[in-house]
């Protein structure tokens, strides 16, 4: 029923293209501008039809809205990615990124990851990753050089670290080249060890352009256990899609000691 809707619809803007074309060149128009004429129209439909259908309570409207979507990409692809700049982030629609995860390119993935990160409701995560790394191995090339670390180091927010608190405030930081001719999507991570609970912070997304390089944080906290003087971190990369890990750094941290009560006397 809905394909039938749809093809009734598209085909009546055809119809009228068809005759516009011949109206317009009977006036000594070219063709060319019935067919700009034809994606104004088309723009239009998508636009003002197509788009809101995609948030109809009924999900046989929002199914017919995205077999429009799917059927002709080439006018409804830039009414998506023209929606997914302009809207306010809390009231984006998932169906649009996983429409832009069907039907674009890898470089799409850059705007979709920054407004992922700006997400509060994290409740279509996997919608969102799941978008991007759908376009991601569209095209990956594979073979590419593995990318480097070039820094990591860790640095504690106190102003002053010894600061009588088993539970420490700190920020990993760390920097990153990709060799490769072409961009990774990456997954980061850390563990703690030797700390009471080992504490494994979420993973955090990045795409690495080409040739390009990022410098990047992590914020956490831990707490060494009492019988330990150092506290082991392992810091590790993966490429999006993959379990076989990219790169596994571990440094050892001296955590502040507290500062000693002065002997009364």
């Amino acid at each position: 029923m809905e394909d039938r809707i749809l093809k009734k619809y598209l085909t009546l803007l055809y119809c009228i293209t068809f005759s516009l074309i011949l109206l317009l060149s009977a006036a000594g128009m070219g063709a060319s501008t019935a067919h700009a004429f034809f994606e104004n129209q088309a723009r239009y439909a998508f636009e003002q039809r197509w788009l809101p259908m995609l948030s109809d309570e009924s999900p046989q409207k929002r199914f017919q809205a995205m077999r429009a979507f799917l059927a002709y990409p080439a006018w409804g692809l830039p009414v998506l990615r023209n929606t997914l700049m302009s809207a306010e982030t809390e009231n984006l629609n998932w169906q649009i990124v996983m429409l832009i995860g069907m039907l674009g390119e890898p470089t799409d993935i850059p705007p979709l990851l920054k407004i992922w990160r700006e997400q509060q409701d994290p409740q279509r995560s996997t919608v969102w990753l799941g978008a991007m790394q759908r376009l991601y191995w569209k095209n990956r090339i594979s073979g590419g050089a593995v990318p480097k670390l070039t820094s990591l180091t860790l640095n504690y927010l106190e102003k002053d670290p010894a600061v009588e608190t088993e539970e420490k405030n700190a920020v990993i930081q760390f920097k990153m080249d990709n060799p490769a001719r072409s961009p990774l999507f990456i997954r980061v991570s850390a563990h703690f060890w030797k700390t009471p609970i080992q504490e494994e912070l979420p993973s955090k997304y990045f795409w690495l352009p080409a040739g390009g390089k990022i410098e990047a944080n992590l914020q956490t906290q831990f707490s060494a256990v009492e019988h330990t003087d150092d506290v082991r971190l392992d810091f590790r990369v993966w490429e999006v899609g993959r379990a076989k890990e990219l790169l596994h750094q571990t440094i050892n941290i001296t955590p502040p000691q507290k500062p000693t009560a002065p002997s009364g006397k």
